[in-house]
């Protein structure tokens, strides 16, 4: 009898540590990986669209199938990205794209920086701003991402842009740089 009972402690063990570790194995491993299933990098679509809401309206943000979209993702707090509105102006101002600026804060803070700083861009927010970066892979800003016309995330620069960077994002598109 003592024998028996020993023996299913064992098992109960056994099956707790079995438990464990499958656990653990789900926690460290599976969940991360279903996660990073979801990021976009470069080359990759983007599927779904990116989840943002306009600013002033809380609209959702359509992104249409056949046209180029530029992010410009920022924070009204952010020194570089005052440095790099003057590239986002000038590639704002392109008609190839549309152009969307992102503010990584709440809709009103967002849409008052962006209001003189990026008047050609519609201004808009995530609607889960760690989501949004995790999935876009933006660690700083400013970063500008853009889509090409086939629904691709086609660039994603971190910092400010210099005039290589503003070229190499019109090829990207198919536009001649100039």
């Amino acid at each position: 009898m003592a024998r028996r009972k020993r023996e299913l402690v064992m098992d109960a063990l056994v099956g707790l540590m079995a438990v464990l570790a499958l656990s653990l194995l789900v926690r460290e491993r599976l969940i991360p990986w279903f996660a990073e299933r979801s990021v976009v990098d470069p080359g990759e679509p983007v599927q779904p669209s990116p989840d943002l809401v306009l600013a002033r309206s809380g609209d959702s943000v359509p992104f249409r199938k056949g046209e180029a979209s530029l992010l410009l993702v920022f924070r009204s707090t952010c020194e570089a990205c005052a440095r790099a509105l003057p590239a986002w102006n000038r590639l704002a101002g392109e008609a190839h794209w549309s152009t969307t600026a992102i503010g990584l804060e709440d809709a009103a803070t967002a849409s008052a920086y962006a209001a003189d700083r990026l008047p050609d861009a519609r201004v808009a927010v995530p609607r889960d701003i760690d989501r949004f970066a995790f999935r876009f892979r933006v660690a700083v800003v400013p970063t500008t991402l853009l889509i090409d016309r086939e629904g691709r995330l086609v660039a994603r620069r971190a910092g400010p842009l210099e005039e290589h960077d503003v070229q190499a994002l019109r090829r990207l598109v198919g536009l001649p740089a100039h």
